[in-house]
């Protein structure tokens, strides 16, 4: 088309300079005017039809769409050329004027009546505007055009359907259409895909078993057909479709690898092994499946196979950032923390280069480089802003595991100026705020939360505890964790902080009850170190020094046992 346009433009300069010469025959019909008589009217015609495609063109240069679509237009008029009506039809949608497309599509079709492209688009304007008797039989039309691969045509069609047109008028036509075509798997295969895209599962699989029905040896159908029942729940159908489809076609490298998807999505390591290595014994070169050998490798903890899979893929560029990041996996599992971070530097490009450097500022704090974790987690902020507040939480976490709260409760401060309601951040600084002995600013962001919302499980257990801890205003604590224990009756947090609260009440035995039933669900130190107190203040001390002792073996640093150490001093003699 642009060599065209060229042409016609240099004929209208040409036509400035020799108005009164004859034209070439091929120019004639290169321009849709060979057929119109010889005469004055006739050039007067090819003139017009000449200027008014050079002004449009300069005017679709100087960004002036609604004129370059008035000129385009009226050629379209004069012209039986349809690349000048699709030209039009192309600048009226690009402009967002829907009126003048389709009359330029109308002109497009009366030119060129077998357009593939011309009828989609009509049918597309026709649905926009409501008009689904007219959209189906511009699509009924396109069915049955000579040299139209009806199974993409439908496909791209559905892909239209999905983004321009509303749920309700896309899903009226698709039946329509199958109504006017019972027979047709294509279109059944079509429906079934349009109904993924809207979510409409049940639909999809009613859709897809009619096509498999009219045409049984169609694998791609038989594929739909098994993502659609594991997007039901029904992992057993789609994993019976899948080895359906490939007794079919048992040599379809494609078919195989989508299979071994399915096992992995089930757990089925092991045999997705084996499938991935059946595809890369007769195809050594399918890297896709490479890669998912290296997957199901390392979910099976084979991480020196993995590491030789993944290897092989550092010079394959579709998953060279991939395998970097994966061998940075493997080596922080293994602890080889230098190694790790080197690989996970690697990663420079892709969806994954975020989840790298959030790995890469892990290596470096457990490696004892806080200074330069800190650094990086400043960069990162400021390059992927949407994460901020993932990478301050982290920060955070960072700097209340090395007890420096105060540089915490700072950080938290900048990061609420940046984000003043988001919830994890309040609930964060009030904890961090507990430590520092500011409970009046700890008090203000948790009722800042129950504010927002009332049923706060953790802001009301938080409070509540902290309140029972201090031994303040136990009412409120009561208040707080009756609620709380009533939202999570099995909550191990919850039972712990609500025992300590009947502990604080004088209530031994309730406190006891309580406290087993958060210590038989998490054997946690804290949780011991509680119910330890409340056993030796009923004289059960054996059984105390023993919770006591078990907590130390797990967690000899443990805060709330070092507490206990010291009250206790006799239970450890």
């Amino acid at each position: 088309m642009l060599k065209q346009l060229v042409y016609l433009i240099c004929g209208a300069f040409f036509l400035c300079g020799c108005a009164n010469r004859a034209y070439p025959t091929d120019v004639k019909d290169e321009i849709g005017l060979a057929k119109s008589p010889r005469s004055e009217g006739h050039n007067s015609d090819l003139s017009n039809l000449l200027y008014l495609l050079l002004s449009a063109e300069i005017a679709g240069q100087r960004e002036q769409y609604a004129v370059a679509l008035d000129s385009y237009l009226k050629a379209a008029k004069i012209s039986a050329d349809a690349k000048v009506a699709e030209r039009a039809t192309q600048i009226a949608l690009y402009a967002k004027n829907l009126e003048k497309a389709r009359e330029a599509v109308a002109l497009w079709i009366e030119r060129e009546p077998n357009s593939a492209s011309a009828r989609k688009i009509s049918a597309l304007l026709y649905l926009k505007a409501g008009q689904l008797d007219q959209a189906v039989e511009q699509l009924k039309v396109l069915l049955t055009l000579n040299d139209v691969d009806i199974e993409s045509t439908l496909i791209e069609v559905v892909k239209l359907l999905n983004v321009e047109v509303p749920k309700e008028t896309a899903m009226q036509a698709m039946n329509q259409l199958i109504a006017e075509a019972p027979h047709n798997a294509e279109i059944h295969f079509a429906y079934a895909l349009l109904a993924v895209d809207k979510g409409d599962y049940p639909l999809a699989l009613n859709e897809v078993k009619r096509a498999l029905e009219l045409q049984p040896d169609w694998n791609k159908a038989r594929i739909l057909q098994a993502q659609v029942m594991s997007q039901l729940g029904d992992s057993r159908a789609a994993r019976d479709a899948m080895q359906t489809a490939l007794r079919r076609d048992p040599n379809n490298a494609r078919l195989r690898l989508i299979y071994s998807q399915f096992l992995v999505k089930a757990g089925n390591y092991q045999q997705a092994e084996k499938e991935l290595a059946r595809i890369l014994a007769t195809e050594p070169d399918n890297q896709d499946a490479r890669f998912g050998l290296a997957m199901a490798q390392m979910e099976l903890n084979q991480e020196h196979k993995a590491k030789s899979t993944l290897m092989q893929l550092l010079r394959v560029p579709k998953w060279q950032m991939q395998a970097f990041f994966y061998l940075g996996l493997i080596e922080a599992k293994k602890n080889n923390l230098p190694s790790a971070l080197r690989w996970f530097d690697k990663v420079s490009s892709g969806p994954i280069v975020f989840d790298a450097q959030v790995n890469a500022i892990t290596a470096l704090i457990n490696l004892g480089r806080l200074s330069e974790a800190r650094d990086r987690l400043r960069r990162v902020r400021k390059s992927f802003p949407n994460e901020a507040l993932r990478l301050y939480l982290l920060e955070t976490e960072l700097l209340t595991k090395n007890k420096n709260y105060s540089e915490a409760f700072d950080l938290l401060n900048a990061a609420l100026e940046e984000m003043p309601e988001q919830t994890e951040l309040l609930y964060t600084r009030a904890l961090v705020a507990e430590q520092l002995d500011r409970i009046d600013v700890m008090e203000t962001d948790l009722s800042a939360i129950l504010q927002k919302n009332p049923d706060d499980v953790n802001a009301l257990n938080a409070l509540g505890y902290t309140l029972a801890d201090r031994n303040e205003r136990l009412d409120d604590a009561q208040r707080y964790l009756d609620r709380a224990i009533e939202l999570k009756p099995d909550d191990p947090a919850i039972l712990d902080s609500y025992g300590w609260l009947q502990y604080r009440l004088g209530r031994y035995e309730q406190a006891e009850d309580y406290l087993r039933r958060a210590y038989q669900a998490v054997n946690d130190p804290e949780i011991a170190a509680h119910l330890g107190e409340v056993l030796w203040k009923m004289q059960k001390r054996q059984e105390a020094k023993r919770i006591w002792r078990d907590a130390l073996r797990k967690d000899p640093q443990s805060e709330d046992m070092k507490k206990v150490k010291i009250r206790f001093k006799e239970a450890f003699q």
